[in-house]
């Protein structure tokens, strides 16, 4: 086993010190520590002609490397295990609490989190993906003008925040009902192309009042006439109508698989919004105690309105990561 750099160093004033180098200058240049612990060690020397050994700080391990390495393969095997149920798996080799399993996991690199929920594909889902991951494979992302419809709700709770131990974790009060609202928005690698907030259910009728009165002028007055519209597989965006009234209007409808929001930078832009919207009205409550609904709309018309171009040209860059993930990731779903 490899010794501790200060054990080594403590070891060599010693050795130092025996041979009759007794001036704290010299020791600390023949051993490489510090001036000013050279003049502490020598004090000590002097007092107790040697070196009292270093205490050892914290528990003494539990687990051996043994054990660490059955530690691992339980947790590998079964990802859903609670900390109690490790314990118990371990309990005939040694006896350890569920709060030590977690200790010994973070220690190991793993953490615990709730899942993300995906939905399930099937296997001609799957297929489809794959084979249209090849035919896209050299695709100009660049004049792509992606699409979505996501919903905002006025308190959410996804940001971290710290307590000290022995305290309380922190509270956020959350209303049973809080307010919500609808968004449809489009970008592109040259920046946001138009959006609309509502609160009405989405039909057909209305998502094409939303694209002439916020997408065909807004692309082709920042992309010219040769740019292709996304837009995923929702039946009110694949209904009869809808579909010869976009073929139109669009240039070029690009076909997308079902069930793909992963590949769909939109939702990466859906994320950082809501994040940054979720951040202020948490410091507005926190200030005034409230926030109105008005109020809250025009965060959310803010934020959108201030994304960078830079970062829709990065998140259009990342279409060929996708891409080749899909197709070499065994037909699952992608970490976008």
């Amino acid at each position: 086993m490899k010794k501790n750099p200060i054990i080594n160093q403590r070891e060599i004033i010693s050795n130092l010190w025996k041979n009759g180098v007794h001036d704290a200058p010299t020791l600390a240049e023949k051993s490489g520590v510090p001036l000013s612990t050279a003049y502490k060690y020598v004090a000590q020397l002097k007092k107790n002609h040697e070196l009292k050994p270093i205490s050892r700080l914290g528990r003494p391990t539990i687990l051996t490397s043994q054990d660490r390495c059955v530690l691992g393969r339980i947790i590998t095997n079964d990802k859903y295990l609670t900390c109690g149920e490790i314990a118990t798996k371990l309990s005939s080799k040694v006896d350890i609490s569920a709060r030590t399993v977690n200790r010994e996991l973070n220690k190991l690199g793993y953490h615990s989190k709730h899942p993300k929920t995906v939905p399930l594909l099937s296997e001609k889902n799957r297929l489809a993906r794959v084979e249209w991951a090849k035919k896209h494979y050299k695709q100009n992302w660049k004049i792509v003008i992606f699409s979505d419809e996501t919903t905002f709700q006025m308190f959410r709770n996804t940001i971290n925040a710290f307590y000290k131990d022995g305290t309380s974790i922190p509270q956020k009060g959350v209303p049973k009902h809080p307010e919500k609202v609808h968004f449809w928005g489009a970008f592109s690698a040259r920046g946001t192309i138009g959006f609309h907030m509502f609160t009405q259910n989405m039909n057909a009728e209305f998502y094409r009042e939303i694209l002439t009165n916020n997408l065909f002028e807004n692309a082709h007055t920042i992309m010219g006439e040769h740019w292709v519209f996304q837009q995923d597989n929702d039946p009110k965006h694949r209904a009869i109508k809808t579909r010869e009234f976009i073929c139109d209007q669009v240039p070029k409808l690009l076909e997308w698989p079902s069930y793909s929001p992963d590949i769909n930078p939109i939702e990466n832009l859906w994320a950082i919004i809501k994040k940054r919207v979720e951040k202020q009205v948490n410091e507005i409550v926190r200030k005034e105690k409230s926030i109105s609904v008005s109020r809250w709309h025009g965060l959310i018309k803010k934020e959108w309105e201030d994304i960078f171009v830079e970062l829709c040209l990065n998140l259009v860059k990342g279409m060929p990561g996708r891409i080749n993930e899909i197709m070499e990731n065994d037909e699952k779903k992608i970490n976008y």
